[in-house]
């Protein structure tokens, strides 16, 4: 069986449905084959016995304008839930939790950094810039902060976060926003010093919120696009070069199906795009290959608020590398959100993994469980045992932008745009946020209008020459 389709997306995670939502905002319908049950790849969310855990992303924290059109475009807007205005926020000192400051004037009063480190921040504006594409983030926080910067603050966000190792993760690909302003304005200070009072140059106010039903609404209301044909349980088996486009071949159970399409876009992991495309794009695919995944396990842990005494009184902590924990770091989910738990609970969700941890996840479930109660009860004082547990792992959970990845990065985007109407839009390209990820579908949406207008007006040029032809 053919099908034919303008547009096909191979994978129906959030970064799929958000290109196939883009391109239905220009009136273009497309086709969107996922290989498993539903939409919405690592995003998910379960509601057990009251409490409410995402098995990825948890909020979308924005500062753009093309996410707030997003929202208020797609219907979303009805179903956001704001995070609460809870300021205090926990980085683990000498075995110890430690309030975060909330702002560059708390830093420099703050017993957090050291006198030494302080007297750097204030210096950071007249310290040397990098021409380096390969910097680490290490590299790059102690050339321009110092280390106990690194120690305190950018690590447990590199590594917790965005589940890279700072001494291996590419700077301008991890930090693109720090990494900018010291190359458009020289530092971080003159940069948010312009930024701040020069007209023109004021981005969004920040916020984070979330969905009620947790993330998974998100990617339901997606799915529903009416401009969006959604196929479910197809695995792809190949694509190949047909004479307007691709053809790529899918199976659903054991009938086999194929779809003439003159435009691919990839949502699908970069070892998954790989496989597809070796027979057909050698080089892109060995590129491909090289980018590595970090595994990352999510202990959802909920208590009775009974017997807490406010010890989990925030947002949450992070974890440095140097303090050699069993975990990366907590949040305490029903604190940031409402309807996370039920009253009088508390829901926290807890991490494991990352480059940092590569190893951690072939522990067990209940090594897992006991390693990070063990680490709640000793930094937060909580005595009880949780009411409710749930592990989320993910083996492949986020890539790594380690080593040479930005040239990495360049050279498959160089080469997919040598090769007619193939795209990428998965989070091994331009960022793994939420944000990130919609941000990238938009960009990638406009290339398929372009090329798909560039290709009609080539075929309306070729029917008028043939008919003048014959009319000769």
């Amino acid at each position: 069986m053919i099908r034919h389709t303008d547009v096909l997306i191979i994978g129906g995670g959030i970064s799929g449905l958000s290109s196939a939502w883009w391109l239905a905002q220009k009136g273009i319908r497309s086709t969107i084959l996922e290989q498993s049950y539903k939409t919405g790849g690592l995003i998910d969310t379960t509601n057990q016995d009251g409490y409410v855990t995402d098995h990825a992303a948890a909020m979308v924290l924005n500062f753009n304008s093309l996410v707030s059109k997003f929202m208020t475009h797609s219907g979303l807007l009805d179903y956001k839930i704001n995070r609460n205005k809870i300021s205090k926020r926990y980085v683990l000192k000498n075995s110890h939790l430690q309030q975060i400051p909330e702002n560059i004037r708390g830093i420099l009063f703050s017993d957090l950094f050291s006198l030494k480190t302080r007297l750097k921040l204030l210096s950071e504006p007249f310290r040397s810039r990098s021409h380096s594409d390969s910097e680490t983030v290490a590299d790059f926080i102690r050339r321009r902060l110092g280390q106990e910067i690194l120690d305190l603050a950018i690590d447990p966000y590199v590594s917790a976060v965005l589940a890279c190792d700072p001494e291996k993760a590419c700077a301008r690909s991890t930090l693109p926003r720090l990494t900018a302003l010291e190359k458009n304005f020289g530092s971080f200070t003159a940069g948010i010093i312009t930024k701040k009072f020069i007209p023109g140059k004021k981005g969004l106010p920040q916020e984070a919120f979330s969905f009620n039903g947790g993330m998974k609404t998100l990617t339901n209301m997606l799915s529903q696009n009416p401009l969006t044909d959604v196929h479910t349980g197809q695995q792809v088996l190949a694509i190949e070069p047909a004479k307007s486009g691709w053809r790529i071949t899918s199976k659903v159970n054991n009938t086999e199906y194929q779809y003439l399409t003159k435009q691919v876009i990839f949502s699908t992991p970069a070892n998954v795009s790989s496989s597809l495309l070796k027979p057909v794009k050698t080089e892109l695919a060995e590129l491909l290959d090289q980018i590595e995944y970090a595994p990352i396990a999510q202990i959802h842990m909920g208590f009775d608020k009974t017997g807490l005494n406010n010890s989990l009184d925030g947002n949450g902590f992070l974890v440095p590398s140097r303090e050699k924990m069993a975990i990366r770091g907590s949040l305490w989910m029903s604190n940031l959100v409402n309807h996370r738990a039920p009253e009088n609970k508390i829901l926290t969700s807890n991490f494991v993994g990352g480059g940092c941890q590569i190893n951690a996840l072939k522990s067990s479930d209940d090594v897992l469980i006991d390693q990070t109660l063990a680490t709640l009860q000793k930094l937060t004082g909580i005595k009880q045992s949780p009411e409710m547990v749930r592990i989320n792992r993910h083996h492949q959970g986020l890539p790594l932008y380690h080593g040479k990845y930005y040239q990495l990065s360049k050279a498959i985007e160089s080469q997919a745009s040598e090769s007619n109407g193939l795209y990428f839009v998965s989070n091994f390209l331009n960022g793994i946020s939420i944000r990130d990820r919609i941000i990238q579908s938009k960009s990638v949406a406009d290339k398929v209008c372009s090329n798909l207008s560039a290709q009609t007006h080539q075929t309306e040029s070729a029917v008028s020459v043939h008919a003048q032809r014959v009319m000769s």
